[in-house]
């Protein structure tokens, strides 16, 4: 049970445990050979709705690597807010890696037998096996949240109108919506389907950067199945869905998260990487009120910079409450991943 305003903030770490790409993997995995552009390769051979613009195709996407490469900057996003006339391309480059991840994502025990055996083999693995295989790091959080607000019986499908629970994300994928909706479906089977879909709809989850796609149950005109054959018309309408930090500094979704984050108890932190203009765009921290308890992984930090962003949050809290910084209000755990977190804080 969920029984205070707790606003989880995710990043693309949060997303890791189930198949999908951090923003560092992600960078790896689209200018190195392997990963993305060997699938890529396969894509352009196979998919017929690309045949006509194979050739051309092919040379927009290498000559954006070989580019972003070179840039040495950290993340696509942070390089596309630099360089918006290659922005159609980038995105379009996200949707089809999102979309692939999604093909291969797994949750409960199929993603923790996939985790086990990948540490077990790793060791086995050469670089570029290891740039495609290193995923699903990270436990299971998606299963502890699921069961820490569900219910017993046949009527105790969850309300989310109170605002306990809501999640603010920088991620384009769907997988937290797909857990839900499956996990909710198949634990209360003689509840119908609109009930089920009434109720999630009530679960405020808000994508500030976009999604790749709303599922079929979100939007039955133009959802789309999860893990949905990839082609060309897909991709292309999933890019426009995809927004940049230089694209996205007001918005709907973005007033209604900073709203969600100043009224908030609890802020837990996942899978982010804290980066400023994440921070900025969110007003963060100013926004969160002296009273909020603010949690959050660091997972893969040194000491030293785990202390700049208690530093960096603490900003925004008044000169007392510095008293609190290592008790109290802030908790930001470099040895943690999102799980572990949950199960010492939540």
């Amino acid at each position: 049970m969920i029984d205070k305003k707790t606003v989880f903030v995710l990043g693309a770490g949060a997303s890791c445990p189930y198949g999908y790409p951090s923003g560092a993997r992600l960078r790896e995995m689209i200018c190195l050979d392997g990963g993305f552009w060997r699938s890529y390769e396969n894509y352009l051979r196979d998919n017929r709705s690309v045949h006509e613009i194979r050739e051309r195709r092919s040379s927009e996407v290498n000559h954006f690597r070989q580019i972003f490469k070179k840039s040495n900057i950290r993340s696509i996003d942070l390089f596309l807010a630099n360089n918006p006339k290659l922005a159609p391309m980038g995105k379009y480059i996200i949707a089809y890696e999102m979309f692939r991840a999604e093909q291969q994502s797994l949750c409960g025990e199929e993603a923790k037998l996939t985790r086990e055996l990948l540490e077990h083999s790793r060791d086995r693995f050469g670089p570029r096996e290891l740039l495609s295989q290193a995923l699903f790091r990270g436990g299971d959080w998606y299963f502890y949240l699921y069961n820490r607000f569900i219910g017993v019986g046949k009527d105790a499908l969850p309300d989310f109108s109170d605002g306990n629970l809501s999640f603010i994300t920088f991620n384009y994928d769907r997988s937290l919506e797909h857990f839900f909706y499956e996990a909710l479906r198949n634990s209360f089977t003689e509840v119908s389907e609109d009930n089920i879909v009434k109720s999630l709809q009530k679960l405020k989850i808000l994508h500030v950067y976009g999604q790749i796609a709303p599922l079929k149950w979100q939007d039955s005109e133009h959802g789309v199945d999860y893990r949905p054959q990839i082609d060309e018309p897909l991709l292309s309408k999933s890019a426009d869905n995809i927004k940049t930090i230089f694209e996205q500094k007001e918005s709907a979704e973005l007033d209604e998260a900073r709203k969600l984050l100043g009224q908030a108890d609890r802020v837990v932190f996942l899978g982010f990487s804290y980066a400023p203009e994440n921070m900025e765009v969110l007003q963060l921290p100013k926004i969160i009120s002296k009273a909020t308890y603010c949690y959050g992984t660091a997972f893969g930090l040194e000491t030293r910079e785990v202390q700049d962003i208690h530093g960096m949050i603490m900003q925004g809290l008044p000169p007392q409450s510095h008293l609190y910084i290592n008790h109290r209000f802030i908790k930001i755990e470099k040895d943690m991943d999102s799980l572990s977190l949950l199960k010492n804080y939540l």
